[in-house]
């Protein structure tokens, strides 16, 4: 029987064995031992070891706290005189009587391995990598130990959408794995600040989500004087780049910022900032922009219509002009329009009909405004030339070219901002440049003075939506003015 119970209780029953032979030694002879008496009980209980399972080994488990049982069973301490005299009442010289003792033992016992690893929850290893130029997903995964199984697993469910082929540097990649299996539990790549695809594992596939963050939206206010230049006085203000190429889109018909920018020109802008987690990550929209330019002033305002979104004058007439000023990007005006010019070839007073714009050969050319290409070819002393009739009375001649671009030929139509050509030196020129001539109902105007008719006017539906609207974006804008940009503006509403 003795080899079914554990050897933790075999000792314990040793012990409590051991105690009671000490105890009754120490006990004294005569009356007294008539007069105290020791009750002991000892339960055993015949356990087959081998029938116990790991919840039952548990339910046995003492839970008490061992101490008690170390000090009173501990070989070194024991004083059993002491333990009885302490038991005596002091005013008497009876003992008091020892009915029971009782004593516990903890026993700690380990849960198999297998088991502990089986019931733990799985632990998981996230790593995020960066893409550089030449990495591809097959690269960066197997290199942290991806298998070829779950990297191809996860690109089945991208091939439509091919987001992880066409992965640019600077991208990143998050992945999860199983620390035990080895297996990809899922996988992000963060496209940019607000957009992320990822992969998530259900069974043997991966299951593709994409997830779009919306910025906060906030408005802001930023204004310049101009000393030098748009960009290089307008950096220097805070302006972002972005938004002072859009500020010369929006201005760009009614001034050339090339020859148009006094000393002392001044602008205000209106524009959305986005926001995310706080953090500025972009701009938005110009709600509404103001130029002060050589004692002028033009404002501009945002407004979306069934056709889209375009940019008005307080009173709704179309900031964009049916025509660009300036068709191409230039140097320097090589020669102006004048009527009584001296030639530069043949030394006699030929009239200049146009502007010269002196460039590098092969800079494009484009269409100042929408239209039918009327002629393309050669005419004489201008070398190669485009003419493009508008409508209304309206054409504009291009001379000078080197080539032109593919489909401008006679019959074309073009939309204002096509590239038509190319800067270059034929006909009768001194050096690579554009003749530019701009013409109302046959008559030769100056391209850079004459007025430019709007673009389509907003639609009556519009309009009656738009002016209320235009009233209080201005106020806005007022509201937000400098003391010093205020009082110029007063300045010249006086004059």
């Amino acid at each position: 029987m003795t080899k079914l119970l554990p050897a933790k209780h075999l000792l314990s029953i040793a012990m409590v064995s051991a105690f009671l032979a000490v105890v009754l030694v120490a006990l004294p002879d005569g009356d007294s031992e008539d007069k105290n008496s020791i009750s002991l009980e000892a339960n055993f209980e015949v356990i087959d070891q081998s029938q116990l399972m790991l919840q039952d080994l548990r339910q046995l488990a003492p839970t008490a706290n061992t101490a008690a049982q170390n000090a009173l069973f501990s070989t070194n301490d024991i004083n059993v005189d002491k333990a009885y005299k302490d038991t005596t009442d002091i005013n008497t010289d009876k003992a008091v009587p020892v009915t029971a003792v009782t004593t516990t033992t903890i026993h700690d016992i380990p849960a198999p391995k297998a088991l502990v690893q089986k019931s733990a929850p799985p632990t998981f290893k996230e790593q995020t990598v960066e893409v550089k130029p030449g990495d591809s997903l097959s690269k960066l995964l197997s290199a942290k130990g991806i298998s070829a199984q779950d990297i191809h697993k996860v690109s089945v469910a991208d091939t439509k959408q091919k987001t992880l082929l066409q992965m640019r540097p600077g991208q990143t990649l998050q992945f999860t794995t199983n620390n035990a299996s080895g297996e990809l539990s899922s996988l992000t790549i963060v496209l940019n600040r607000l957009d992320s695809v990822t992969f998530d594992r259900v069974g043997d596939e991966f299951n593709r989500k994409e997830t779009s963050r919306t910025p906060e939206v906030t408005q802001a206010y930023k204004e310049a004087e101009i000393n030098d230049s748009l960009f290089v006085d307008g950096l220097k203000s805070g302006i972002d780049q972005s938004l002072l190429i859009e500020l010369a889109n929006i201005f760009g018909w009614d001034i050339d910022f090339a020859l148009d920018i006094r000393k002392g020109d001044s602008l205000s802008v209106l524009y959305e900032e986005q926001l995310l987690d706080g953090e500025k990550i972009g701009n938005g929209n110009i709600i509404a922009a103001q130029f002060i330019n050589n004692g002028r002033t033009y404002q501009a305002i945002r407004y979306s219509t069934e056709k889209g979104s375009s940019y008005y004058s307080p009173d709704g007439l179309a900031m964009r002009k049916a025509f660009i000023r300036t068709p191409v990007d230039f140097t320097r005006i090589s020669s102006k329009f004048n009527p009584n010019r001296l030639h530069p070839v043949f030394k006699t007073t030929m009239p200049h009909r146009g502007v010269d714009y002196a460039a590098a050969s092969g800079t494009p050319v484009k269409a100042a405004g929408d239209g039918k290409i009327s002629f393309a070819g050669k005419q004489n002393g201008y070398g190669n030339v485009v003419i493009i009739d508008h409508g209304r009375g309206y054409q504009t001649l291009y001379a000078h070219l080197r080539g032109f671009a593919k489909g401008t030929k006679r019959g074309a139509r073009v939309q204002q901002g096509k590239v038509i050509a190319y800067v270059g030196q034929t006909g009768w020129a001194t050096g690579p440049h554009l003749h530019y001539e701009f013409r109302i109902n046959g008559t030769h105007k100056n391209p850079i003075t004459v007025k430019l008719p709007n673009d389509e006017p907003m639609p009556k539906n519009d309009l009656k939506n738009f002016l209320p609207y235009a009233k209080q974006v201005v106020a806005t804008l007022a509201n937000s003015h400098s003391p010093e940009f205020a009082q110029k503006l007063a300045s010249l509403n006086k004059n």
